[in-house]
């Protein structure tokens, strides 16, 4: 199954072992993103989280 990350675009061929391929083929609409925009959210979240140093 070929899907497109929500935001970068990068299009993608999924097999049936992937972890989101059940929730993507029950839901055609299901947003998906790629494994370097996952990341990317990861790190940004995390980031957000940590208290800003003192000047």
């Amino acid at each position: 199954m070929e899907v497109k990350c929500t935001f970068c675009g990068r299009k993608e061929e999924i097999t049936k072992v992937h972890k989101d391929y059940r929730k993507l083929a029950r839901d055609k609409n299901a947003v998906y993103t790629c494994e370097t925009c996952r990341a990317r959210l990861r790190y940004q979240a995390l980031q957000a989280q940590k208290a800003e140093k003192p000047l």
